[in-house]
């Protein structure tokens, strides 16, 4: 009795290590294995030699748990079947022989099944999913040598099972397919979950994936917000534009903005100045300092864009709408806030289109992002329905506001009052914290 229990435990954990084996290599990366194989790990040169083709593995692994499963029960129906019948004869169950035998055979199968299920199944799949790695480096070894006795079964196996799979149309020689963008997007998304990859580098790896779908247009300053000058502008005026505004880049039109005649780089005008410090005003002329503007098409694709930018070393370029008229702007710093966010700039960033004027009031820029103005302002909004102010403010007004109409709306125990508006955007709001007591009214 003794030894027949010891045979069938060895062959319950024989079919453990095969069911293991299985999903261990089936759990590896590819990728680092094939590195690995070719800085010249012996261990990982076998592992990918036996897995280049899964039909040959899996046949090997195959032929293990059929066999061990079938010897473990052949082995325990012929070992244990008539001692048990026998035993219930003894104890006095009124039934015929036969009939002992076959219920002694259910038996012995059902609780040959629950311990393969768990031992020889269950846990060694548990165990090497968790370990995939090191228990692919203990396996392989045997599972080689296998291979190698069982190689004319393996061949006949694998070309069975290739012929069956190509009548689906399938090629079984064929490479898997590297991870796609589907397969990566779930893994940052179960890094996330667990802790190993933070926030932002979350967000930075998305925005990777959505930068070839953008295009200029969707990320660029509208036409209404640019701050252009005029090439008539006098000395006097370009630098009061210069200083109010703070930009160091300023699109040069010469009649209307449709025609952007340069581009005009503050240091270059500085560096100027300050060398002929005897230069007089009058005798200003703002072409003298511009550079020759960049112009992209407004279908054109952000990668494209920061691409060719790039080679020519512009940092500014001009957007055109299909008929050739200025659509807007893009600047380098546009680009790359797709991938990592928003950068603020060194005068002050957001903070510079929130003014605080009293201690319950705020004079904020209309093209301000709503996120940020509820981050600001620690009061909840809207941020998921709405990208700017200005459009959250369009839209619960319910039109644009007319020439000398200037709406409020509350929300949020926030007023908004529009201040300045122009064409179809509104530029300029006062937001005032309200207290419970004027909520309530």
């Amino acid at each position: 009795m003794e030894i027949g229990i010891i045979v069938l435990i060895m062959m319950i954990l024989l079919n453990g290590f095969f069911a293991g084996s299985e999903i261990a290599l089936i759990s590896l990366n590819d990728n680092k294995i094939r590195r690995d194989a070719e800085a010249g790990d012996k261990k990982a040169q076998m592992i990918f030699k036996l897995t280049s083709r899964p039909t040959r593995f899996l046949s090997t692994i195959q032929i293990g748990v059929t066999l061990s499963g079938f010897l473990a029960s052949a082995f325990a129906a012929d070992f244990f079947s008539a001692p048990l019948a026998g035993w219930m004869a003894d104890i006095g169950v009124p039934l015929p022989v036969a009939t002992l035998q076959t219920i002694s055979l259910v038996i012995i199968t059902v609780i040959l099944s629950y311990f393969t299920l768990v031992f020889g199944e269950l846990v060694p799949k548990q165990l090497a999913l968790s370990k995939s790695e090191s228990f692919s480096n203990v396996i392989i070894a045997p599972l080689t040598l296998m291979f190698k006795v069982a190689y004319p079964f393996v061949k006949l196996l694998s070309m069975s099972t290739n012929g069956v799979v190509r009548l689906f149309g399938v090629n079984p020689e064929a490479e898997r397919d590297d991870a796609s963008e589907e397969d990566i997007r779930m893994l940052v998304d179960l890094g996330g979950e667990r802790g190993h990859i933070r926030p932002s580098e979350k967000m930075m790896i998305e925005n990777v994936f959505k930068f070839d779908d953008i295009k200029v247009t969707n990320i660029g300053t509208h036409r209404t917000d640019m701050s252009v000058i005029d090439v008539d502008a006098t000395l006097e005026e370009t630098a009061s534009r210069v200083n109010r505004e703070k930009y160091t880049r300023f699109p040069v039109y010469e009649g209307h903005i449709d025609n952007v005649i340069g581009i005009l780089h503050v240091k270059d005008l500085v560096e100027l100045l300050e060398a002929e410090r005897a230069y007089r005003a009058e005798d200003f002329d703002i072409r003298n300092y511009c550079r020759k503007p960049f112009f992209v098409m407004e279908n054109l694709k952000i990668d494209a864009a920061l691409k060719t930018m790039q080679q020519n070393n512009i940092h500014l370029a001009i957007i055109l709408d299909e008929y050739g008229g200025t659509e807007g702007l893009i600047t380098i710093e546009d680009i790359l806030e797709t991938l990592v966010g928003d950068i603020q700039p060194e005068h002050g960033g957001e903070s510079a289109r929130i003014t605080k004027i009293s201690s319950n009031e705020y004079q904020v820029k209309g093209n301000i992002h709503l996120i940020d103005v509820e981050d600001f302002i620690d009061k909840a909004l809207p941020t998921g329905e709405y990208d700017t102010l200005n459009g959250f403010l369009i839209d619960q007004i319910g039109h644009l506001p007319k020439p000398g109409e200037n709406p409020e709306i509350v929300y949020n125990q926030l007023c908004f009052k529009v201040k300045k508006h122009r064409e179809k955007r509104i530029d300029e709001v006062v937001i005032t914290i309200m207290d419970e007591s004027d909520g309530a009214e």
